[in-house]
């Protein structure tokens, strides 16, 4: 499955996980957030940013859960220790970490 798909899959799942229409997030048109749902359109990083936070998730949740579908439990858990090692050796090298 593509990213793509994985990602909008994972938007979709997250509305309606919090029992939100299209219409409910307000925060996009609905045609537009239907493109996003079926993987025709890809969303910038804000405009992710904007609908995961309107439907009450974290927007790497969504994310994360694009390059999980597929995945068995234990590659899900083997991705997630690699992403927080990554992210722990790439605050160590950022200069402007606060």
């Amino acid at each position: 499955m593509s990213l793509r798909l994985g990602l909008a899959r994972g938007l979709r799942a997250a509305r309606k996980m919090r029992g939100i229409s299209q219409d409910g997030l307000g925060v996009s048109s609905r045609t537009y957030l239907s493109a996003l749902e079926l993987g025709k359109q890809t969303p910038t990083l804000d405009k992710l940013d904007e609908i995961a936070r309107a439907i009450g998730v974290h927007p790497l949740s969504v994310l994360f859960y694009a390059y999980a579908v597929g995945l068995t439990p234990q590659e899900v858990r083997e991705l997630g220790r690699v992403v927080r090692s990554e992210i722990a050796g790439i605050k160590k090298y950022d200069i402007r970490s606060d």
